[in-house]
């Protein structure tokens, strides 16, 4: 009878002592990259020149060169805004959609790139360097 509650208070303290595990639960922060700096951050008044870095996050107003944009951030993509209508950047690519005798098409560099102008007008080109959730950060070129 002591065999078998010896036996019995061995196997209980073999089972304690198995259950305890040195495995670390999995982390539920992102593996992707840390977030770079924009050179301009989110002065977007350094964009009035047509060329800039930024940071945006959700919703800005730009004015590229004297070209006035809404800029809105959703899960990664940036869609630019303005009365003849609008250009998108994501991780997966660019699109756009411009009347007026406007243009668009890709531009290389960054995660995507897209590059637009108006009849007679300047060429803009922008380029990701960054997009998650409703944060991107974008160069802007006018020409």
């Amino acid at each position: 009878m002591i065999v078998r509650g010896v036996a019995g208070l061995v196997l209980l303290l073999t089972l304690v002592a198995c259950s305890g595990s040195d495995e670390k639960p999995a982390s539920s922060a992102s593996a992707s990259a840390p977030m770079p700096v924009a050179k301009d951050g989110q002065d977007y008044t350094a964009c009035v020149d047509g060329v800039c870095e930024v940071l945006i996050r959700q919703k800005a107003a730009l004015n590229l060169g004297g070209a006035k944009f809404t800029a809105t951030v959703a899960n990664g993509e940036l869609k630019l805004t303005d009365a003849k209508g609008y250009i998108t950047l994501s991780k997966s690519g660019g699109g756009a959609s411009r009347s007026g005798g406007g243009s668009a098409g890709g531009a290389a560099g960054g995660l995507a790139g897209v590059s637009w102008s108006d009849q007679g007008g300047p060429l803009h080109i922008a380029t990701l360097s960054y997009a998650e959730g409703d944060v991107v950060i974008v160069n802007f070129t006018t020409k």
